[in-house]
């Protein structure tokens, strides 16, 4: 059974890392072929390296490439050759943007940055909550107070069932420019305990205390491996879902569709010096109640924290 989490994935040119990845994905006939074969159904594989009569070793090199792309998923399953990984197709299309999706020029001055998932300056949070770096747990699992912690900032993996994560990024550059466009985007899944792949969770986000739009994550994904998170960690989540949200001259966008009336112009964004002020969360009172996971870059399935684009015009 084939899951699409995502039919079209929209691919900036001005976001360099991600437009590396798939490019590196899909310049190569062999893995075409593979997204061939996965159109519309899963395979082992055994049954790839079968049907394109290609070497099982080189058919996991090539799996691994698209993997980190981002195009396909993996779960492992028991089958008569012992443990299986089957694969599935994550898109139906994948567009590239020549333009900036903000629909401004070109030559529009696009400001990135990239914002750790420890680096909050304010947070209200469940019980239920915790997070990690590299090498181990930061505080205690399950203790609030944990996100007080000096060390925080060096967080890889953070999680907690309900409440908020406030970020504040000084927009300094507001003063002599226009901010015409932002766009946000990060690896996250839903928090169950352990992990459960068929587990929704309403996440909300706001940018200066105005709701920007909720996505509601279909679950917390710990059947395989990431493909970044380090091998020790074993018994929970290990990879979430990249997704990215537009703040434009006429509407919030999730992915590239629309998904809320909200613009920039909505958001207030001014003064000197201007501060943006994001927050994430799960609100309390949640129909899918069912709390968040954030990724850092050593973490998941993509080598990246939380990343902001901003794009000026003069």
């Amino acid at each position: 059974m084939e899951k699409f989490f995502n039919k079209v994935l929209s691919v900036d040119l001005k976001d360099e890392e991600q437009s590396e990845r798939i490019i590196k994905a899909l310049n190569c006939k062999t893995r075409r072929d593979i997204l061939r074969l996965l159109s519309g159904k899963t395979l082992s594989i055994w049954e790839i390296a079968e049907r394109l009569n290609v070497p099982l070793s080189t058919t996991s090199e090539h799996v691994s490439v698209l993997l980190k792309a981002g195009i396909i998923s993996v779960v492992r399953k028991e089958g008569s050759r012992g443990q299986s990984k089957i694969l599935s197709r994550q898109y139906e299309q994948i567009r590239i943007e020549l333009v900036h999706a903000t629909g401004t020029p070109s030559k529009a001055e696009v400001r990135r940055e990239e914002i750790p998932i420890g680096s909050y300056t304010d947070f209200k949070i469940g019980k239920y909550c915790g997070m990690l770096g590299e090498e181990g747990y930061i505080g205690r699992r399950d203790d609030p107070t944990t996100f007080y912690a000096p060390k925080r900032h060096e967080a890889q993996l953070l999680w907690f069932d309900y409440g908020y994560l406030e970020y504040k990024i000084p927009l300094k550059e507001v003063e002599n420019k226009t901010l015409a466009g932002i766009a946000l985007s990060l690896e996250l899944c839903s928090e169950a305990p352990g992990y459960n792949e068929n587990w929704k969770s309403d996440v909300f986000f706001e940018i200066n205390g105005v709701p920007l739009c909720t996505l509601t994550l279909p679950g917390d994904f710990g059947a395989r491996q990431g493909a970044l998170t380090p091998k020790w960690w074993k018994a929970g989540t290990q990879y979430g879902l990249l997704k990215k949200i537009e703040v434009r001259k006429k509407g919030t966008f999730l992915d590239g569709e629309p998904c809320s009336d909200i613009c920039i112009a909505d958001l207030a964004v001014g003064g000197s010096p201007s501060l943006l002020t994001l927050r994430i969360g799960v609100k309390e009172d949640a129909k899918n109640r069912g709390g968040v996971n954030l990724f850092g870059s050593k973490y998941g399935d993509h080598p990246q924290h939380i990343l902001l684009d901003l794009v000026y015009k003069e």
